[in-house]
């Protein structure tokens, strides 16, 4: 299933003296962190739902946590002309999610989540997030 993630308003693009890049990893690699931009970001990453004989678990390269506790994590950091250099992160945790609607969702169905990327005192949102400061939603696919 695909997993979009649409973040507004966004946190100062420069903090410290450093732009601000955000992506999320696939495994323990950000892949293809940018530069806080514009008024919104979408970032698109993919799951498993697999019904287990305990429930429903989401699996994947995107997806981190053991099973009962996954997320997804939206990755902070900067460039230190090396490379990007994690300096915080938000898990987006997915077992709010209701398990039957997952289940009963259209094959071509998208998990949306709608969150600010901005925490309560203005810099880039991390820590775990769950409703009601993420909006959880499967929609139509937009392909």
């Amino acid at each position: 299933m695909e997993v979009r993630i649409v973040g507004e308003p966004l946190p100062d693009p420069v903090v410290g003296g450093r732009a601000v890049l955000v992506g999320m990893p696939r495994g323990r690699v950000v892949e293809s962190p940018r530069p806080v931009a514009g008024s919104s970001m979408t970032f698109v990453a993919e799951l498993d739902v697999v019904v287990t004989p305990e429930g429903v678990d989401y699996r994947g390269p995107w997806v981190q946590g053991r099973k009962g506790e996954r997320f997804l994590y939206l990755s902070w950091g900067h460039d230190d002309g090396d490379g990007f250099v994690l300096d915080r992160r938000a898990k987006l945790m997915l077992g709010v999610l209701d398990p039957a609607d997952m289940l009963d969702a259209r094959p071509d169905a998208v998990l949306e989540g709608r969150l600010s990327l901005v925490d309560a005192r203005g810099g880039p949102v991390c820590a775990a997030v769950r409703p009601p400061a993420i909006r959880w939603r499967l929609v139509a696919s937009e392909r």
